[in-house]
């Protein structure tokens, strides 16, 4: 159990050994640790996580990428390639309750710490474990990551215009799906152990996660006989329902998923005579004829700036918004400021930093931000002592290049930290 403190948070007094990189198991234990979880990231000693040395973009030679996905959690450097590696980890894993891995099905078998092995010593623990295509099937041993994943499970083919190619999703929605899966599969099984006593493995997929998310398209898709066409920013079944452009060349988007919201839409153009026309009397008929609709809502909404439109259609009770840019919804939109989606923390070397906050609103017991993303291997000494190891042992450990600290030990980097 944990040492942390926090009592009122959720997951509070869990401990979970953390081993996955990359996206989607670390963003699936994030969303733990801003529970209260205890999150220990088990990183491999020479550059630890693989997102730490992704992208194009670092602060004192910190990862943006890496940063935004491991709030909450403490980096400890172990080599699990090496039997004294191998034994710290079980000796861990012994008092753990929840471990969590995404790599290639097999690797953690063939460490010797896989799910068997520590249930032998620690038959109470929970072992999630995320993977591309599962964990096992034709694909399981293929390497992939979230766009691989779009492609085989049909959500890039789906995306694009009309007449255009398949477009990869603008966010990585297979690794997102299957952290939110994951999360959510964790804490049932602690539930369930809290009930039972016993322990389990769990298992859940980037390509799963991806299917899943296509509901209600599946429906459609296996009823008509044929995939979904690429509509653009359109929906198959329902019409009007896409982007919009005003007359300054600005875009927004009108939504008319009811009757309710057609009505309000004819009513506020001035058009009545929509609402009898055959064409589009109904929604099945407006998707048929989606063309001919778009054609007069077009030659409309040409006559005024986007931002006419949002304002005079959302008073009118129809659904619209603007489109705005990624990094406007992050730094000036009022509602995302509003709800605090948008977290400001101080990292010990990149300095002020923003996360976006767990979306999961405890009204009792709310998230907290108790570590920022950490430097490789900053915990490792701590991690250890809070598992009973000795300084002695840790000393071995270390001189052996089992364990590693982080370069916060350098003075020159606290320096450099101190002086940003």
């Amino acid at each position: 159990m944990s040492k942390e403190t926090g009592s009122r948070l959720p997951l509070s007094g869990y401990t979970i050994l953390d081993l996955s990189v990359m996206t989607a198991g670390p963003v699936g234990t994030m969303l733990l640790g801003d529970m209260g979880a205890d999150v220990i990231k088990v990183e491999e000693p020479a550059r630890g996580d693989l997102a730490r040395d992704l992208g194009n973009q670092f602060v004192h030679g910190e990862s943006v990428q890496f940063m935004s996905q491991n709030r909450n959690k403490r980096s400890l450097r172990l080599d699990l390639k090496s039997p004294q590696g191998h034994d710290v980890f079980l000796r861990m894993a012994q008092t753990a309750d929840v471990i969590v891995e995404n790599f290639r099905p097999g690797t953690v078998d063939r460490l010797g710490i896989g799910y068997e092995a520590v249930r032998a010593i620690n038959p109470r623990i929970i072992y999630a474990s995320a993977s591309a295509f599962g964990q096992t099937g034709p694909y399981a041993a293929w390497p992939a990551n979230d766009p691989i994943v779009q492609a085989v499970a049909g959500l890039m083919d789906m995306t694009g215009e009309p007449e255009g190619l398949p477009v990869r999703l603008g966010a990585p929605l297979p690794d997102f799906g299957a952290a939110a899966m994951m999360a959510l599969g964790i804490t049932a099984a602690l539930l369930h152990r809290e009930r039972t006593g016993a322990g389990q493995r769990l298992d859940t997929s980037l390509l799963g996660a991806s299917l899943f998310s296509t509901i209600p398209r599946d429906g459609e898709a296996i009823r008509s006989g044929k995939a979904p066409s690429r509509l653009g920013s359109g929906h198959p079944t329902m019409v009007p329902y896409r982007n919009y452009q005003g007359s300054d060349g600005k875009y927004f988007f009108a939504a008319c998923f009811t009757e309710k919201f057609w009505r309000n839409l004819c009513q506020v153009l001035n058009r009545a005579d929509l609402l009898t026309d055959a064409r589009f009397i109904d929604n099945t008929r407006r998707t048929e004829n989606r063309e001919q609709l778009d054609a007069i809502l077009e030659e409309i909404f040409a006559t005024q700036p986007a931002s006419h439109w949002v304002q005079v259609l959302s008073q009118a009770d129809v659904p619209s918004a603007a489109v705005q840019d990624y990094h406007t919804a992050l730094t000036a939109d009022l509602q995302i400021k509003h709800i605090g989606a948008v977290l400001h923390l101080d990292h010990p070397v990149a300095g002020p930093l923003t996360n976006l906050a767990n979306p999961i609103n405890f009204h009792g017991s709310p998230t907290q931000v108790r570590h920022p993303p950490p430097v490789l291997g900053q915990h490792s000494a701590e991690v250890l002592r809070q598992f009973g190891f000795s300084q002695e042992e840790i000393d071995g450990l270390t001189s052996q290049g089992v364990v590693r600290g982080s370069r916060l030990d350098d003075a020159a980097v606290h320096d450099e930290a101190k002086g940003r």
